[in-house]
C-alpha cells in the first residue's frame, strides 16, 4: 500500500511537472515561432536537436545510476550506491570536458552540413557552443537527479523542473520582446539549467543522508559494473536519439532551415504527448527494479499489464484528439499557414505513438530487471531503418515521408518484439498481454474516437476556446467506454481498497 502511495505520488508530480512544461510550450511556441520568424526558429531547433545528440556521451550512466541505487537502497547497501554514484559522477566530469572540446568542431562544421542562412551563421555557432555548455553541467549534475529518481521521489525532481521551466519560459518572454535572438536565448537557458541542477544536489544530499560522494579515481569493479548495464542503455539512447530527434536535422540538410519550422510543429505536439506517457512510465522502472530486488515476480507480472493499460488509458485521449483533429488544432494555434503540412506529419507520427503505447511499461522492466540488451539491439535496429526509410521517401513525398521513415520501423519493433520478450521475463502470456494491454484500451476508446471524427467534420472551431470546449464535451465519452470494459477491474480495485481500509480500521481498534 505504502508502494502504491509512493507510486501515485511519483505519477503525480511528474504529470505537474509534465502539464507546466506542455501550457507553458503551448503558450510560447506561437509567440517564439513569431518573433524569431520560421529561418532563425528552424536555426534554434536544429541547435537544440545538435545539443540533444552531446546529451549521448552520458554513455546510459544515469540509467545505471537509477538501477544500482534503486537496489542498494532496496536493501540497505548504501556502500554501494555511494560508490556508483561517485563513479558515474567522475566519468561524468571527465565527459564534461570532451562535449566542450567537440562543441568546437560541431559549430565550425554545422553551417557547412545544414543549410543556414549566411545572416544566421554566427548567431548558431555561439548556440551551439552555449548549448554544449548547458549539456555538460546537466550531465555533471544530473548524477543528483538520478538519485532521487532512484529514491522514486519523483515530487521533488518535478518541483524542481517546474521551476525551471517557469524560470526559462519567463526569460524567453522578456528577451524576444527586447529584440534578442537565438545567443540570448541560449545563455538564458544555461541560467536556467544551472539554478535548477543545483537545487537537485543539494535536495539529493539531504533526501540520502547515507549517501557518502567523493572524486577519488573510482573502484574498477563498480566502473566495470555500470559499464555492464549502461553500454547496453547507451545503445538503446543513440538509436531513440536518431529515432526521435534526427528528423529536423535530416530536413535541415535536405530541404531547408524553414522547413524544419514545418516538420517541427507536428513534432513537438507529439513530443508534448510522449512526455506524457513518460512521466507515468518513467516510475516503472525504479519499481521494477525494487520488485526485482525482492523476489517480488507476481508484482512484477501486474506491473507489465496494468502498467501498459495505464499508459494507454493516460495517452489514447490526447492522441486521438491529435488524430482525427489535429489540423484544425494547428491551424488555430500556430496559423492556418502551418495546418496543412505539420498536420500531414502529425498524423503518421501520432499512430506510431499509439502502436508504442504497447512498449513504454515493457520497456521500464526490461531496464528495471537488467535484461535490456536485446532491446538495444532492436533499438539500434530500428534507428538504423528509421534514418534509412527516411532518407529514401522524403525524396518521393517530402516532410511526410520523414514521419513515415519513422512510422514503420516503430511498429514493427513495438507489435512483434519488445511487449513479447517482456512478457517471456516475468511469465505473461503473449496473448493476454496483447487482449489487455492493446485491444481492450482500445475498444473502450472508439466511442470517443468516433465522436472527435464527427466533431472535426460537422463542428467547426472558430478559435482554440472553443476547439477545447468541444474536446471537453466528447472527454466523458472515452470515460464511458473505459467504465463498460473496465467495469470488473473497477469493481475489483474498489473492493481491494475496501478490504484494506477495513484491516487498517481493525488494527486500529485493536491498538
Amino acid at each position: 500500500m505504502q508502494r502504491l502511495g509512493q507510486l501515485v505520488r511519483g505519477v503525480f508530480g511528474n504529470w505537474m511537472a509534465m502539464a507546466a512544461g506542455i501550457l507553458i510550450g503551448f503558450f510560447l511556441s506561437p509567440f517564439v515561432v513569431a518573433k524569431l520568424g520560421n529561418s532563425s526558429y528552424g536555426v534554434w531547433t536544429l541547435v537544440v536537436s545538435i545539443a540533444s545528440y552531446m546529451g549521448l556521451l552520458d554513455f546510459g550512466l544515469r540509467g545505471a545510476v537509477v538501477r544500482f541505487v534503486s537496489r542498494g537502497h532496496a536493501r540497505g547497501e548504501h556502500e554501494l550506491s555511494s560508490k556508483a554514484v561517485s563513479a558515474a559522477l567522475a566519468v561524468r566530469l571527465v565527459i564534461a570536458a570532451v562535449i566542450l572540446l567537440v562543441s568546437v568542431a560541431l559549430s565550425l562544421a554545422a553551417p557547412h552540413v545544414l543549410k543556414i542562412p549566411p545572416e544566421l551563421v554566427r548567431a548558431a555557432r555561439l548556440a551551439i557552443l552555449i548549448t554544449a555548455l548547458n549539456v555538460s553541467v546537466s550531465l555533471t549534475l544530473g548524477v543528483f537527479g538520478g538519485v532521487l529518481v532512484a529514491l522514486r521521489r519523483f515530487d521533488l525532481t518535478s518541483t524542481v523542473q517546474i521551476l525551471q521551466v517557469a524560470t526559462r519560459a519567463v526569460g524567453v518572454v522578456l528577451l524576444l520582446r527586447s529584440g534578442y535572438g537565438i545567443v540570448a536565448l541560449a545563455l538564458w537557458e544555461l541560467f536556467a539549467v544551472v539554478l535548477a541542477n543545483l537545487l537537485l544536489a543539494v535536495i539529493c544530499l539531504r533526501q540520502y543522508s547515507e549517501l557518502r560522494v567523493n572524486l577519488r579515481a573510482p573502484d574498477t569493479g563498480i566502473l566495470r559494473d555500470l559499464w555492464g548495464y549502461s553500454s547496453w542503455l547507451f545503445l538503446t539512447h543513440v538509436g531513440q536519439q536518431v529515432i526521435f530527434y534526427t528528423d529536423n536535422l535530416l530536413v535541415g540538410a535536405t530541404i531547408s532551415a524553414a522547413a524544419v519550422t514545418f516538420y517541427a510543429i507536428g513534432a513537438s505536439l507529439v513530443e508534448y504527448m510522449r512526455g506524457v506517457v513518460s512521466s507515468l512510465s518513467a516510475t516503472f522502472t525504479p519499481l521494477a527494479s525494487s520488485f526485482e530486488a525482492t523476489g517480488e515476480q507476481e508484482n512484477l507480472r501486474r506491473l507489465l499489464i496494468k502498467g501498459t493499460q495505464a499508459t494507454a488509458l493516460v495517452a489514447l485521449p490526447i492522441e486521438l484528439a491529435l488524430l482525427f483533429r489535429g489540423e484544425t488544432f494547428i491551424a488555430l494555434w500556430m496559423g492556418p499557414e502551418y495546418a496543412a503540412v505539420s498536420g500531414a506529419v502529425l498524423r503518421v507520427l501520432v499512430v506510431s505513438q499509439i502502436v508504442l503505447n504497447l512498449s513504454h511499461t515493457a520497456g521500464g522492466i526490461m531496464y528495471g530487471v537488467a535484461r535490456h540488451k536485446r532491446g538495444a539491439i532492436w533499438t539500434g535496429g530500428e534507428a538504423i531503418a528509421n534514418l534509412t526509410l527516411s532518407l529514401i521517401l522524403i525524396r518521393y513525398l517530402g516532410l511526410v515521408g520523414v514521419a513515415w521513415g519513422t512510422l514503420i520501423p516503430a511498429a514493427f519493433v513495438a507489435l512483434f518484439l519488445r511487449p513479447r520478450y517482456a512478457c517471456s521475463l516475468v511469465g505473461v502470456r503473449v496473448r493476454d498481454f496483447l487482449v489487455q494491454g492493446g485491444v481492450r484500451p482500445l475498444v473502450a476508446a472508439i466511442p470517443y474516437a468516433a465522436a472527435c471524427y464527427w466533431t472535426n467534420l460537422h463542428w467547426t472551431a472558430p478559435n482554440l476556446g472553443i476547439f477545447f470546449l468541444q474536446i471537453a464535451a466528447t472527454l466523458p465519452l472515452f470515460v464511458v467506454g473505459v467504465l463498460l470494459v473496465f467495469r470488473n477491474d473497477a469493481m475489483e480495485l474498489w473492493r481491494k481498497r475496501r478490504a484494506g481500509v477495513s484491516r487498517a480500521a481493525s488494527a486500529a481498534a485493536t491498538d
